[in-house]
C-alpha cells in the first residue's frame, strides 16, 4: 500500500468519525427543534419528523410572558457591558503584554488565580455588596461586574499581543504616540479578530446566564430571557407539555446561532497567532 493510499484512507476514517460525532452532538438540538412543533400527544407516538405540524406552542410563550421585554432586558446585560468591558480587557493585556513595570507579573498570576474561583463562591458576598449600595432588583447588579473586564479575555489577548513586534511599540513611541494612542491606532487594529471572537463568546455566556438574574433581580421587569423562559418551561413541566418546554429552549437558542454564525470567520481568526514578525 503506497503511502498516499494510506494517507486517504486516514483521511477518510477521520472524516467518517467526525460526521458520526457531529449527528451524535447534532441529534438532541434536531430533536428539540421538530418536538416543539408537535402536539403534545404525538411526542412519543411519530418519528422524528412530526406527522402534524403545529406551532402554537410559540404563540403561547408570546402570549404568557413579556418576551419582547426579556429580550430587551438580556440585550442591555449583554452588549453594553461586554462592548465596555472588552476594550477594558484590551487596555489590561496591553499592559500586562508590552508595558514593562515593576510587579507585572505578579499582577498577572493574580489575575489569573481568579479563574479558579467560580461564581457561586462570590455570589453571597457580591449580594451583599450590592445591597449595601442599594442597586439590588435594578440592572446594575449584572452591568457592573462586566465594565471591569474579563480575566479569561485579558489572559488571551495577552498571550495574543505576545507576537506584536515591540519594534512597533517603540516606532509609535518614536512617532510621539503616547500608550493611549498607541492602544487605540495600533493595538485594538491587530487583535481585531481576537478581540471580536472572544467577545462573542463573552456575549453569549452574558446571554445564557440564569444563577446571577435570579439572585439579584426578583422584579419581573427587568428580568432577562433566560429567567422568563425558565419559569416558562418549569410551569408546562408539571404536566409534561413537553412541546411547549422544546419551543421556549428554541427561542433561547436562535439568536445565540445567529451570533456566532455571523461572528464565525473572526472566532476561526482568533486561534491563529499574529503573522506579523519582527
Amino acid at each position: 500500500m503506497t503511502v498516499k493510499k494510506s494517507k486517504r484512507i486516514a483521511n477518510a476514517a477521520i472524516f467518517l468519525f467526525l460526521v458520526l460525532g457531529s449527528i451524535v452532538m447534532l441529534y438532541p438540538f434536531i430533536w428539540m427543534i421538530f418536538t416543539s412543533m408537535k402536539p403534545k400527544m404525538h411526542i412519543y407516538l411519530s418519528g422524528l419528523l412530526p406527522k402534524v405540524w403545529d406551532f402554537s406552542s410559540y404563540s403561547q410563550i408570546w402570549k404568557e410572558i413579556p418576551l419582547f421585554r426579556g429580550f430587551l432586558n438580556t440585550l442591555l446585560y449583554s452588549i453594553p457591558p461586554v462592548f465596555i468591558g472588552s476594550l477594558v480587557s484590551v487596555a489590561a493585556a496591553f499592559a500586562l503584554a508590552k508595558i514593562h513595570f515593576k510587579g507585572r507579573n505578579t499582577v498577572f498570576l493574580l489575575l489569573l488565580s481568579m479563574i479558579m474561583i467560580p461564581f457561586p463562591a462570590i455570589m453571597i458576598p457580591q449580594f451583599v455588596l450590592f445591597s449595601d449600595m442599594g442597586i439590588l432588583q435594578t440592572p446594575w447588579p449584572l452591568i457592573l461586574p462586566k465594565l471591569t473586564g474579563n480575566v479569561l479575555m485579558i489572559f488571551f489577548l495577552k498571550q495574543y499581543m505576545v507576537n506584536i513586534p515591540d519594534s512597533l511599540i517603540e516606532a509609535a513611541k518614536l512617532d510621539g504616540c503616547n500608550y493611549f494612542r498607541i492602544y487605540h491606532s495600533i493595538v485594538l487594529y491587530m487583535v481585531g479578530p481576537a478581540l471580536a471572537a472572544h467577545g462573542v463568546l463573552w456575549f453569549i455566556g452574558a446571554w445564557n446566564d440564569y444563577l446571577a438574574p435570579t439572585i439579584f433581580i426578583q422584579d419581573e421587569v427587568w428580568q432577562p430571557v433566560t429567567v422568563m423562559i425558565a419559569k416558562f418551561n418549569a410551569q408546562y413541566a408539571i404536566n409534561t407539555h413537553v412541546p411547549r418546554m422544546m419551543a421556549g429552549s428554541v427561542i433561547l437558542l436562535v439568536p445565540v446561532l445567529v451570533i456566532y454564525g455571523i461572528f464565525q470567520k473572526w472566532i476561526i481568526k482568533s486561534v491563529m497567532f499574529s503573522s506579523v514578525k519582527e
